[in-house]
């Protein structure tokens, strides 16, 4: 149980990190926050099975209250088959519990949601692309890093796939650090 205690200490603390230098970045770049359309105003779809099942999600950020015993998925890395395992298993918890799921793209894992990068297939026969979208109508949440996007990726706002929320601290910290959040790291 230590090792495991202390490994989720260090993830916290690097990603802890990170998000320092992204609110130097946001303050330095003037890269602002934005939700994506769909969200913000709220006509975000789920599929029929969602609707049926599910009550819509509001995008972050969230009260902490809303995102305890959560799960929060930091994605680092665009490779294909990592990039699949994480968002398959972020999907198989947001439709099979009632936990919130938030999956954080940053380093590399930016790439994931930039819409001028064609897009290789997984052999589930989707697209990472279609993949987040599932994720995302199912309830979940996809935040990007800002400072990644634009030093790793190159992006701009206009770069990243709707739906898809450019983070903050007060988006990413809340929903990383909500009591019993179980944070797991790809």
């Amino acid at each position: 149980m230590k090792p495991t205690f202390n490994k989720l200490t260090r993830v916290a603390t690097a990603v802890l990190a990170v998000y320092g230098a992204v609110t130097l970045a946001v303050q330095v770049f003037s890269v602002q926050p934005a939700l994506a359309g769909s969200l913000l105003a709220g006509t975000a779809t789920p599929t029929a099975a969602a609707a049926a099942t599910k009550t819509p999600v509001p995008p972050t950020p969230r009260p902490a209250k809303d995102l305890a015993n959560g799960l929060f998925v930091s994605l680092t890395t665009d490779d294909l088959n990592t990039a699949a395992m994480a968002i398959g298993f972020a999907t198989k918890i947001v439709t099979g519990t009632d936990k919130p799921v938030t999956i954080f793209l940053n380093v590399d894992g930016v790439r994931l949601v930039d819409v001028n990068i064609p897009q290789n297939t997984h052999s589930s026969g989707k697209t990472m692309h279609q993949m987040l979208q599932m994720f995302m109508d199912e309830g979940g949440v996809v935040l990007v890093c800002p400072t990644c996007m634009v030093n790793v990726g190159g992006m701009v706002k206009t770069d990243v796939l709707p739906g898809v929320i450019i983070g903050t601290p007060e988006y990413t910290w809340t929903a990383m650090f909500a009591e019993g959040v179980t944070v797991l790291s790809y």
